[in-house]
C-alpha cells in the first residue's frame, strides 16, 4: 500500500485539466455459451470508460456479471451520469478531487471504481512515461504466469497450471473425470480444481481426499463463501491447500478469513475489490500471513484483463494467474493483450496500460 499511496501523493496536487468522461457500451458473443454455477451466458456486456484529462486517454473497462457482482451495469450508468454532472463545468482539478468523486459515486459498484481507477493511473502513469506496472511499483517483476483452462486451451499451449471445474456430478464420476485429464497431460502439471461452491463439508471432505491421488495445487471455494468455520475445519480434513475466490470481495471479508483461518490462497478479482489501494491492502495482509495470492477477472475484456496484468506485475504475483482467457469470444475489444507463450506473458513496455488510444 506504501507504493500506491506513495505515487497517488506526487499528483496530488497537480492541477489536471479535465475535458470528458464518456462510456461506450460493448457485447461480446462467447464462442460457445458458457454454463457456471451462476446461469449460462451466451454474452459478456460492458462499457469502455475513456476518461479525457489534458492531450491525454485514460481507459477502464466496467462490466459486472450478473450473479456474481453486487452491482448491475445499469447502476453504473446512474453513477457515471452522476459524476459527469459533479463535474460538469470543471476545467481545472486534481488528482485527489478525482480520486475523491470516483470513491464517493462508485462506493456500491467495485466494478465501476476499477474502471474509473484504471482509466486514471493509466493517465498519471502516462503522464510520468510509465508503464503502469512501473508506475505503480518501479520494482514490478517483467513476466506473470497465467494458469490454462481445461476445455478452452489444449494440452499442446504448453501451460504448468490448468483449471479445472468439478463438483456438479457424484465423487465417483469426477474421479473418472480427472483421472481421464490427468492423462491428457505431462506429468509435471498442476491442476487447480474449481468447485464454485457446490459442496457442504462432509461431501467437500470427501471430495478432497478423494483428489489427493492427483497432481492438484489447490481447490477453489468447495464451500458457499459465508462458511468460514466449515472452510477452516475442512483445510484440517486435507492436504490440499483451499483456494477462496467468492468468499474474498473487500478488505473485511478478507478479515474475517484471516481471523478464521479459512484460506491458503486468495483468488483476487479487482474488478470485486474495487479500489487499487484496497487491493494492495488484501494482498499485503496476505503475504503477512502467509497466504498466497492468484489475481483473476470476471472472463472480461482486453481492458480489464491488461490491467489485472498490471496490478499482477506490480504486486510481483508469481503464482500463476487466472488472465488467460483471451479466446473465449468471437471478437474482442479492438485492444490487444500480451500474447501467451508457454503459459507466459512479458510485460508490455509502452505507457501506461501500454494500449495505442488511437
Amino acid at each position: 500500500m506504501i507504493i500506491i499511496i506513495f505515487i497517488i501523493v506526487e499528483f496530488w496536487d497537480s492541477s489536471l485539466k479535465f475535458i470528458n468522461l464518456e462510456s461506450h457500451p460493448y457485447e461480446l458473443k462467447f464462442k460457445v455459451p458458457l454454463q457456471t454455477a451462476k446461469g449460462c451466458y451466451e454474452y459478456r456486456r460492458g462499457a469502455i470508460i475513456k476518461l479525457f484529462i489534458n492531450d491525454m486517454i485514460g481507459l477502464g473497462e466496467v462490466a459486472p456479471l450478473e450473479g456474481f457482482h453486487k452491482e448491475e451495469l445499469f447502476e453504473c450508468y446512474y453513477s457515471l451520469e452522476a459524476i459527469n454532472q459533479t463535474l460538469q463545468n470543471t476545467t481545472e482539478i486534481t488528482g485527489e478531487e478525482l480520486f475523491h468523486i470516483f470513491k464517493l459515486h462508485s462506493d456500491r459498484a467495485p466494478s465501476l471504481l476499477f474502471a474509473l481507477e484504471t482509466a486514471l493511473f493509466d493517465i498519471l502513469s502516462q503522464q510520468s512515461k510509465l508503464s503502469l506496472n512501473h508506475y505503480l511499483n518501479p520494482q514490478s517483476i517483467n513476466e506473470i504466469h497465467l494458469n490454462g483452462l481445461h476445455t478452452v486451451h489444449q494440452p499442446s499451449d504448453n501451460f504448468k497450471v490448468v483449471k479445472v471445474k468439478l463438483g456438479y456430478n457424484n465423487i465417483y464420476d469426477d474421479i473418472e473425470k480427472m483421472s481421464e485429464i490427468s492423462s491428457l497431460y505431462k506429468q509435471d502439471v498442476k491442476f487447480r480444481i474449481d468447485v464454485n461452491e457446490q459442496l457442504d463439508l462432509p461431501r467437500a471432505i470427501r471430495f478432497c481426499k478423494s483428489m489427493e491421488q492427483f497432481n492438484i495445487e489447490y481447490i477453489e471455494q468447495p464451500l458457499p463463501k459465508n462458511e468460514l468455520e466449515d472452510l477452516s475445519e475442512l483445510r484440517m480434513h486435507t492436504e490440499i491447500p483451499i483456494a477462496l475466490d467468492e468468499s474474498v470481495f473487500d478488505l473485511q471479508s478478507v478479515n474475517k478469513i484471516i481471523e478464521m483461518q479459512a484460506a491458503d490462497i486468495f483468488v483476487i478479482k479487482p474488478m470485486v475489490v474495487g479500489g487499487y489501494a484496497e487491493i494492495k491492502t488484501i494482498i499485503n495482509l496476505a503475504k503477512e500471513n502467509d497466504i498466497k495470492c492468484i489475481i483473476t477477472n470476471m472472463l472480461d475484456g482486453a481492458i480489464n484483463r491488461m490491467a489485472c496484468m498490471h496490478i499482477a506485475s506490480a504486486n510481483q504475483i508469481i503464482e500463476a494467474c487466472g488472465l488467460s482467457a483471451d479466446n473465449l469470444f468471437t471478437s474482442d475489444l479492438s485492444y490487444v493483450t500480451p500474447e501467451i507463450i508457454n503459459g507466459l506473458i512479458l510485460m508490455p513496455k509502452l505507457n501506461g496500460l501500454g494500449f495505442s488510444n488511437d
